[in-house]
Order: C-alpha cells, then sequence, then structure tokens
C-alpha cells in the first residue's frame, strides 16, 4: 500500500509515541551497530539525548568493557546463538534482562538488530537475597540442636515438614514421620502422652504457650529427653492453620539434672550424717543459714536456737578475741581459711571443747559466707590435759613431779626473783612403814604429807615430789626467815598425824640464793646436804621408835604370837649360853628370836589366824614374812646387825628350805638356833592348825629331822643340855 508522506510521517509519529511509553529500553541497529531509533528510556539509561545517541555506535557511548558486552551479544544474536530473554551483567553489579532479534530485508539480507531490555539489578538482589535467606534458613534448620517441624491445625497433628535432624533425635526419617510411620507423637511415653495432648488442647483454648519436657523412646529402643516449644501460625483471616516448633534433644542435661540432684541429695546427706559439725555462717553478722544435727548436738542446742543466734552467743567469752580476730584476717582475704580450738558454753553451763575449720563459702552472689565444722574434742583435751598433768605432776600426791621442777627452776632462777629459798624435805621412816604395814600405808603418809605442804605453802611457792620420800619446796622472793616459819608450820601439822600410831616426822634443809652469780644447783646441794645431816639424827629415833610400834601392833594383834616370840628368845639364849657366846651375841641373839616374827605385821591376820590347811598362794604369802622381817629391822642401825639371823630362821640343812634355800654352813649359826628354838616352841604350844605335842614327841621330831631340818650338833646341844634329855634314847 502506498502511503502519502503525511501519512508515513503521522504513523513514525504515532510508533514513536509508544515506544517512548514503554517501561523498558528500546533500540533499533543498523547493520554497521549504528543505532537509528531509541526511545526515552534508552535516553534515561544512556544519559543522552536522542540526537546523541543516533548515528552513534557503543563504542562512541559506553566504555570499551560495557560497549564490548552489548557488541559480543549482539553477534551472538545475528549467528543465533543468543535467542530469546537473557540476563547479562552490564557493569560490576548491575544487571540488565534483554531481548535481541535480527531484522532481515525482504530479499532477506541482514539490515540490522532491534531489541528491548530493562535493568534488573533490585529484582537480582532481592532474589538473591531471598535464595540467601532460604539457604541461611536451610542450613540453620539443619544444624539446630534439635528437630524443626511445622504441623497442620488438625486433630491428628499431622506434621507437614520436619527437619532432617529427626533422624538423629529419633533414629527415624523424615519421610517416615511425616507419613507418620510411625506418628512422631506416638513416641512420646505412654505416661506423659495423655497429659501433654490435654495440656495442649488447654493452652490453644486459653491461646497460652508453654514449653514443655518429655521423654520419647527412640527407633532403638533408647529413651531420650527432649524439649518442645511451639508456636501458632495464623491465616489471612487470622484463624490458627499450622503451628511450628523446635524439639532439642535434652537427654544430656536431664542425666546432669539428675546427678546434681543425686549429687546435692548425697551432700545432703553427707551434710546431715556427717560425724562432723557442718554449719554455713554469715561472715560478717556471725548468724548461721544452715546447720547439720551434729553441729546444733555439739553445742547443745536446738537447730532453730542455732539459727537465731549469733555463733559469739554460744563460744566462751576467752576464745572470742581470737575468733573474731582470723574473722576479720579471713574476711579481708589475708587469710585463705583457719582452723582454732575454742570452747562453746552449753545451756546447763558445761563447757565443750571443739575444733573448728573456717573456709570461705562463695556460691552464686553469696560473698560473705564461710563454711564452719567442728569436731568434738573434750574427750581428747581431756586426755592432753591428764597427758600434761601426769608429765607435771606426781600422780600419788597431785603435787608436781621433778620434770616441772626443773623446768620451772630455770624460769625463777632470775634476778627479779631473789632471794630464792629451796627447802629440801626427807620423810622420816617411809620405807620402814612400807615394809612393816605395805605400801598402801605409806602412800597414805605420803599424801597426808603432800597435803599438809599444799596447805601450808603460798601461793607463789612451788612443792614438788622428786623421790621417793623426798619433797623440795621452791620460794621465790623469800628469804630463809620466811622459809623457816614455813618448815615450822610444817612440822607442827606433821606431828599431829599418826599412821598405824606412828608418829610421822620429816627432815628439812635449806639454802638462799641471795645474789645472781650464784649457781642455783650449789644452793640446791646446799639445802640437800644440810637435811641428810638432819637425817641422820632424827631418823634413828623415829625407826627406833618404829619398831616399838611395830611390834606392839604384832603382839596386841594376836597375844599367842607375843609369848611365843618371848619363849623363843629365852630357849635362843639357853641355847646360846650352851655354845659360850660372848654377852654382846647373846644380846643379839636374845633380840633375833624375840623380832623373828616381826615380818607377819605385813600378813594378813586371816592367814595367820587360818584353823585349816593353808592354800598354796596363803602359804606363798606367809613365808614371805622372814623378808618382811629383815627389810624392817635392817632399816634401823640397832637392830640392822639381827636382820639377818631373822632372813635365814627358816632355811633347812638340806636347802629345802626358805627364803633363800641355803643348806649346810651357808646357814648363820644365830639362824639356826632360831630355827630349833621356834620349831620346838611351835610344836610344844598351842596353834591354830596344829595340836600341841609333848616334850618327847617334839624332841623326837627334832632328833628325827636332825641333819636335814636341823644343824645336828645343835639339836643335840639343844636336847642334852637345854631340855636335858638323852639324845641317843631312841625315841621311836
Amino acid at each position: 500500500m502506498n502511503m502519502t508522506k503525511e501519512e508515513l510521517i503521522n504513523l513514525l509519529t504515532r510508533m514513536e509515541t509508544i515506544i517512548d511509553n514503554f517501561p523498558f529500553d528500546v533500540w533499533y541497529k543498523d547493520a554497521e551497530g549504528k543505532y537509528l531509533i531509541v526511545n526515552k528510556n534508552f535516553e534515561s539509561y544512556s544519559g543522552k539525548k536522542k540526537e546523541e545517541i543516533l548515528g552513534k555506535c557503543d563504542y562512541d557511548l559506553y566504555c570499551k568493557a560495557e560497549a564490548d558486552i552489548y557488541v559480543a551479544s549482539d553477534l551472538a544474536t545475528i549467528r543465533g546463538k543468543l535467542q530469546d530473554y537473557y540476563e547479562a551483567e552490564y557493569q560490576p553489579g548491575k544487571y540488565k534482562e534483554e531481548f535481541k532479534k535480527p531484522v532481515f530485508n525482504e530479499s532477506g539480507d541482514l539490515i540490522g538488530t532491534t531489541g528491548f531490555s530493562r535493568d534488573i539489578t533490585h529484582r537480582r538482589k532481592v532474589n538473591d537475597a531471598l535464595v540467601e535467606s532460604e539457604r541461611s534458613k536451610s542450613v540453620l534448620i539443619s544444624n539446630l540442636p534439635g528437630v524443626a517441624y511445622r504441623c497442620s491445625y488438625d486433630d491428628e497433628l499431622t506434621m507437614t515438614f520436619i527437619s532432617e535432624g529427626c533422624y538423629g533425635l529419633t533414629g527415624y526419617s523424615r519421610e517416615g514421620l511425616l507419613m507418620k510411620n510411625p506418628c512422631y507423637y506416638d513416641l512420646i511415653l505412654p505416661e506423659y502422652r495423655s497429659a501433654l495432648l490435654e495440656k495442649w488442647k488447654k493452652e490453644n483454648d486459653l491461646n497460652v504457650v508453654t514449653p514443655d519436657e518429655y521423654p520419647i523412646k527412640t527407633a532403638s529402643g533408647d529413651i531420650k529427653w527432649v524439649w518442645e516449644q511451639y508456636q501458632e501460625v495464623y491465616d489471612s483471616k487470622q484463624n490458627v492453620c499450622a503451628t511450628e516448633g523446635l524439639i532439642i534433644d535434652i537427654t544430656e542435661r536431664k542425666k546432669a539434672e539428675e546427678a546434681l540432684k543425686e549429687s546435692e541429695e548425697r551432700f545432703r546427706t553427707m551434710f546431715e550424717e556427717a560425724p562432723l559439725g557442718i554449719g554455713i555462717f554469715d561472715s560478717i553478722t556471725g548468724k548461721a543459714y544452715q546447720v547439720n544435727s551434729r553441729f546444733s548436738e555439739i553445742v547443745g542446742r536446738t537447730k532453730g536456737e542455732v539459727l537465731s543466734m549469733s555463733w559469739d552467743q554460744y563460744t566462751h567469752r576467752d576464745d572470742i578475741q581470737e575468733n573474731l580476730h582470723k574473722m576479720n584476717l579471713l574476711n579481708s582475704d589475708k587469710l585463705s581459711g583457719f582452723s582454732l580450738n575454742k570452747r562453746f558454753i552449753k545451756p546447763d553451763g558445761s563447757v565443750i571443747w571443739a575444733n573448728v575449720t573456717i573456709a570461705p563459702f562463695k556460691h552464686g552472689n553469696y560473698e560473705s559466707r564461710h563454711l564452719c565444722m567442728i569436731e568434738d574434742i573434750t574427750k581428747r583435751k581431756q586426755v592432753e590435759e591428764e597427758i600434761i598433768y601426769l608429765s607435771y605432776y606426781d600422780q600419788l600426791t597431785g603435787l608436781y613431779n621433778r620434770r616441772y621442777y626443773e623446768e620451772v627452776l630455770q624460769r625463777i632462777d632470775t634476778k627479779e626473783n631473789l632471794p630464792i629459798t629451796l627447802v629440801m624435805v626427807d620423810i622420816n621412816g617411809l620405807k620402814l612403814i612400807n615394809d612393816a604395814f605395805g605400801h598402801f600405808e605409806g602412800d597414805r603418809l605420803l599424801k597426808n604429807f603432800a597435803d599438809i605442804i599444799k596447805r601450808e605453802c603460798r601461793a607463789d611457792d612451788i612443792a614438788a615430789r622428786i623421790g621417793g620420800d623426798e619433797f623440795v619446796i621452791l620460794m621465790p622472793k623469800t628469804d630463809l626467815n620466811g622459809a623457816k616459819n614455813l618448815i615450822e608450820r610444817i612440822k607442827l601439822s606433821l606431828s599431829n598425824k599418826r599412821i598405824k600410831n606412828i608418829k610421822c616426822s620429816a627432815s628439812f634443809g635449806w639454802a638462799t640464793k641471795k645474789q645472781a652469780n650464784e649457781e642455783i644447783s650449789s644452793v640446791y646441794m646446799i639445802a640437800e646436804d644440810l637435811m641428810y645431816r638432819h637425817k641422820l639424827s632424827e631418823s634413828s629415833s623415829m625407826r627406833n621408835e618404829t619398831i616399838k610400834v611395830i611390834t606392839k601392833t604384832l603382839f596386841e594383834k594376836n597375844r599367842r604370837e607375843e609369848l611365843h616370840c618371848e619363849r623363843v628368845s629365852e630357849l635362843c639364849e639357853k641355847i646360846g649360853k650352851v655354845l659360850n657366846m660372848k654377852a654382846e651375841d647373846l644380846n643379839e641373839l636374845k633380840m633375833a628370836g624375840l623380832l623373828h616374827d616381826i615380818g607377819k605385821i605385813n600378813i594378813d591376820e586371816n592367814i595367820l589366824n587360818k584353823t585349816g590347811q593353808l592354800t598354796e598362794m596363803e602359804w606363798a604369802e606367809l613365808k614371805r614374812h622372814p623378808e618382811i622381817g629383815y627389810q624392817i629391822l635392817r632399816s634401823v642401825n640397832k637392830f640392822a646387825p639381827i636382820a639377818e639371823y631373822v632372813l635365814y630362821h627358816h632355811e633347812r640343812i638340806d636347802g629345802k628350805g626358805y627364803p633363800r634355800r641355803l643348806k649346810g654352813d651357808e646357814i648363820l649359826l644365830q639362824s639356826k638356833i632360831i630355827c630349833i628354838a621356834d620349831a620346838y616352841d611351835a610344836m610344844t604350844n598351842e596353834r591354830s592348825y596344829k595340836r600341841k605335842l609333848s616334850q618327847a614327841e617334839a624332841v623326837r621330831e627334832i632328833k628325827n629331822n636332825a641333819g636335814s631340818q636341823f644343824d645336828e650338833n645343835i639339836a643335840k646341844v639343844f636336847i642334852e643340855k637345854v631340855l636335858h634329855q638323852d639324845y641317843r634314847f631312841n625315841m621311836a
């Protein structure tokens, strides 16, 4: 159809108007790549007017890098390699969506290219962001420490989505759980399932959502604990259409909680049942937050009472300051803990010793608290005090012992304590009383004497027993006059004491250190020497008196024994005269005969007076009397010479006697004489254990035992010269 120029212009004008209103770039290039037609969007993109664009190629309009992209895509389009829509990055970070097509004339010759494009950079970024978001969500969901899910809002809670973590949690695949093979909620243990479903239904009705913890059974049969939290999903009409949630494996946490619970229970049991008293206290106020039963038992109060009090209210007042000092050091971080021995006062006033150990107790926000552990050491303290007492005190008298005296002497021996006086004391006749009446009476004498010393000494004086019968009194800041006054008071008190009717006495010596350069040991020796000199003159008369008292006591208990001893003494004298003994020896023999049984003073009266046969133990006890008599007599100078005569008067010629089993000439003459006289008198006089014999019967016994029990020569002399009987006559 032929068009007029005006019609053609009108057509082109209308077409230009149309393409100028397209919301994308439109262009037409000739075969040489020069622009012949562009619209307004193209102008906006290029930043140039149409007049500047038409007749120009891409290299005239753009930088080489961008022009290369457009020329290359034109060639690809012409060659058929690029068709339809495609996307291209025309500048770094900027993208276009383009459509190009070659233009041919009626003859099929290429006359140019046409196309359109639009900037899709924003859309591309949004799309990339969406892709990245989906990728991130996928990564997040796949890496969650549990399972993400979506459920339809139906009665069966049908799952429409579940993350890959379901396999690790349950042992079942996504496909199986989505196909309800099995249904996830069937994995919940039956004892929990119904309650949970009911809870979820109520929460839906109340529009409340709370997390849940419950156990499930996995494909392998293991039990796992899970935590679940969900939220409702609403549609456009604000109706609940689904629920989405997260399920996390909390098995390890549950195990840890159970372990912690068990640990707390063990701690609670250990705390409550511990043999030590344990408490948690406020380090500032001293109030207790918690104590166990043993703690309240030790301090003698109920738990309620302890919790309402500060520790210083039941602590001995003498121990509070040390405790407070150490607590201040602990609170100022100068101590990491401490231990001390202290006393608690019970409501009844009794004192309990305890070892207290304190350590900081930092738990949570509680900074000013400490742990207090106490152990009742009252018995241990008593034992320690007893050990100390035994170490420094004489157990019998209660006075200090030598060890303490020697230690305290070093402390007192100072210039400030001058003058220092030492008083040495020795009890007279202690050994004699022990031998005669037994150690019980000797101990009684020692205790009586110690009581006198305690009563008469001043508070600063130190009295100690330093030996069996020796005492020392250490008197600081005291001269000789002060010491002599003390001695006179002790002597006066002692004179009123009697042990088995024996007057008690003691010998004293004293000396004073006046100058600091004097040796205290020299002062001691002077006092000791004086004491022994006094003892030489005082002890002898006391011992003589003691022998008289012993003899009198023995004879008073048994009149028959007195008569026996007198007769034995007379018989010994007669035998001695026949043997032409010297007067001095004769007197000793007579005295030995009189005192030969003095040792019986220390023998049980029941044994001495027993009418029946003695037991083996009783006989052994009785056979001790010669040795006892020997010990008594040898302690007195006057009687010492006859002590051995008494010791051996029960020995036999054949060595079967006692106590030493001497024989023959090993036995002293005087002892042999006493042996015969004692035996004869015992046989011819009444005894509780044997009938009286006639003289003839007694002579026959002596004669029959001559050479075995008795000395044969003395037996012959006794029978012939004393009894005036014929020794050769056969009495059988």
